[in-house]
């Protein structure tokens, strides 16, 4: 008897795992075409940027401005805070 316990289990757990696997639903195939985003959703790709655009020139130098006056800013801070970095 203590043979036959282990080996239906064994049996058991084998016919439901396989009824399991063989009743499984293959993958659907994958889309062939990305549907369109919504308007306002839709990242801009590679190819519809260059590098030496007017846009992308103006918003670099803005940004250029913004870091050139935080860093002014932070070096005020750092004056007014008087911490001592010994």
């Amino acid at each position: 008897m203590p043979v036959r316990l282990p080996t239906a289990v064994i049996l058991v757990s084998a016919v439901l795992l396989g009824g399991a696997t063989a009743n499984a639903d293959p993958l659907a195939s994958p889309a062939t075409t990305v549907p369109q985003a919504p308007i306002g959703h839709l990242q801009p790709r590679a190819q519809q940027i260059s590098p030496g655009a007017p846009a992308e020139q103006m918003e670099q130098q803005r940004l250029s401005r913004f870091d050139a006056e935080q860093q002014k800013l932070d070096q005020q801070l750092d004056k007014s805070l008087n911490i001592c970095r010994c």
